[in-house]
């Protein structure tokens, strides 16, 4: 599923980035009008579907054909860097300097490429002076002060680091490469108290760790890194496949950590943030060109690769190709291999190639014999709704696991109890539920489930209650908890309370089958009828499941009335 359509009037591809240069525009001579703006229009189209060859080739053209127009050569360089085109961004760069010599995104990618080459003073030259521009002043902070630790001017890069100002997030995250600057300077005592300050702050929490680690390993205190480690691994054991597990072992081996360069060192000062903050902020534009310039830095950091590919995954056929290749790159001795045939996994399912998904996933799973791998191949069955194949993996992984251990990992449980609810083997569905809230009383997903169902049935409906306003109060933005109030209303024959619920939910959640469904069971209800055959149409539109469509079809030709109680809206 995109994300999102990227504006058709933003100057940049990417969020914050949309300032206007100080260069005036010159408007372009009557002649090229009509290529400037058929160019122009083309690449917008483009970048609208998300054609993103197309995009780069048009924006391209349109630049060429009028190189004073700071503007578009920005947007032809975004476009290159988001085909990974990095040598046709350096030529577009050095065009648009040409024009504006201050133009952020021009000078970061010749800085960038200045670095690489161990041009650094040319480097520094580029990332020398602010801009407007919020997000290029962060990178261009980010790499600049690992060029300057590449250099070993240790202060200079703690000016730099120490002059990031842009918002709580950075604050923080600014503390995690001072702390590493104190490290490559000794001072390890200091440096372990930033990181301290990073942990309380919650910023970049495995990269922080694998710090620490590395910091306290270099000072002989490698069985303080192993502690750390493994207090990890109580708390979360999917981290023992990863890079995690990989240090863990190393160190009880006696062997070595690996070293970072200042050019790894910038690479992964730009990954942490393109999730850490841009995604969250749902700025994947601001995330992508993150990652891109990371990976152009350091093309062996395997988790730039990793996170660039979940972006692209959810973009078209084109990204989901590149992420796959990105994916495929990860070998077999990588920490991150499991992820990345996780991933390789989950693309074969969207491309409807469900035996290569198993296939992958069962050589996984022979390979590692996780708690994540094992559940792999559970969940794989689960959302295809092969519940009677999908039981026996949670069966065994849920049997297999002690309370301390599914408390820390509770969605094996979890998926279990729904397995028996769909298999409706309610009595162990309820059991399992039940126990999941006994070890994580406020685990939101079970409150709802548990909750939705209960009302459904018809049974402990104040318990019910209590525990769906539980869960809307976690989660007041999720349109299928709030429809579960909306339906408990609905179960009561509250139905105007249920309309209001269900409509706010419908606006949370616009492509849930189940909740606009729902919303026409109760227009029904207070005889709205034509509104009501509305939504159960479109809910046909949004890909119901097979009892679901079921349902709808027979309401459409006879009304409400006409569903039989025992499938009357199904959860």
């Amino acid at each position: 599923m995109k994300r999102r359509l990227i504006s058709l009037t933003c100057a940049a591809a990417i969020a914050l980035s949309c300032q206007s240069t100080d260069q005036a525009y010159a408007a372009p001579d009557t002649q090229d009008l009509s290529s400037l703006y058929g160019d122009y229009l083309a690449g917008s189209y483009a970048q609208k579907i998300q054609d993103r060859a197309a995009q780069q080739k048009y924006f391209t053209k349109a630049y060429l054909s009028q190189l004073d127009d700071v503007r578009i050569g920005r947007r032809a360089i975004v476009s290159a860097l988001e085909t990974g085109d990095m040598a046709a961004a350096i030529k577009l760069a050095e065009q648009v300097l040409k024009a504006d010599k201050t133009e952020p995104m021009a000078r970061a990618v010749l800085g960038i490429e200045a670095f690489r080459r161990g041009r650094d003073n040319r480097a520094l030259k580029y990332f020398s002076g602010r801009s407007n521009d919020v997000t290029m002043t962060i990178l261009m902070q980010l790499v600049r002060g690992w060029t300057e630790a590449e250099k070993k001017d240790y202060q200079a890069a703690r000016e730099t680091f120490a002059s990031l100002e842009a918002g709580l997030y950075f604050e923080s995250y600014k503390e995690l490469q001072l702390a590493k600057i104190d490290a490559l300077e000794g001072e390890t005592e200091a440096a372990l108290e930033r990181l301290d300050a990073v942990d309380e702050a919650g910023v970049s929490g495995v990269e922080a760790l694998l710090t620490r680690v590395r910091i306290l390993t270099a000072a002989d205190r490698s069985d303080e890194a192993i502690t750390a480690l493994e207090d990890i691994l109580v708390d979360n054991e999917g981290l023992s496949i990863g890079p995690v597990g990989y240090y863990l072992d190393r160190l009880k081996a006696g062997q070595s950590l690996p070293e970072n360069s200042s050019k790894a060192e910038a690479a992964r000062a730009l990954t942490e943030p393109a999730l850490g903050f841009f995604a969250r902020q749902r700025s994947l534009d601001g995330a992508e060109i993150f990652l891109r310039f990371a990976r152009w830095i350091e093309p062996n950091h395997t988790k730039t690769s990793l996170w660039l590919g979940s972006i692209l995954e959810d973009r078209d056929d084109a990204g989901r190709d590149e992420a796959y290749a990105f994916y495929k790159e990860i070998g077999e001795r990588d920490p991150y291999y499991v992820s990345g045939q996780l991933n390789i996994a989950n693309i074969y399912f969207n491309r409807e190639d469900d035996e290569k998904a198993i296939e992958t996933l069962e050589a996984l799973n022979e390979r590692e014999q996780t708690v994540l791998t094992r559940e792999s191949l559970g969940r794989a069955r689960f959302f295809r709704e092969n519940y009677e194949e999908a039981l026996p993996f949670y069966q065994d992984l849920v049997d297999s696991m002690s309370d301390e251990e599914i408390t820390a990992n509770i969605e094996p449980l979890r998926f279990r109890a729904i397995i028996y609810e769909r298999l409706n083997r309610w009595p162990e569905a309820e059991a399992d539920f039940k126990h999941v809230l006994r070890l994580v009383p406020d685990d939101v997903d079970t409150l709802n489930y548990l909750g939705y169902t209960w009302v459904d049935r018809g049974e402990n409906l104040t318990e019910a209650f209590d525990m769906i306003r539980k869960a809307v109060k976690q989660q007041p933005q999720s349109g299928a908890i709030v429809d579960s109030l909306g339906w408990a209303h609905y179960k009561l024959g509250e139905y105007e309370q249920a309309k209001e619920n269900l409509e706010k939910a419908v606006a949370l959640s616009p492509s849930s089958a189940t909740i606009i469904d729902h919303l026409g069971d109760v227009y029904w209800k207070l005889g709205r009828k034509r509104e009501a055959s509305f939504q159960w149409k479109r809910a046909l539109e949004f890909d119901p499941t097979d009892k679901e469509r079921e349902t709808i079809e027979i309401k459409l030709k006879g009304g409400l009335e006409a569903v039989p109680v025992t499938t009357e809206a199904l959860p």
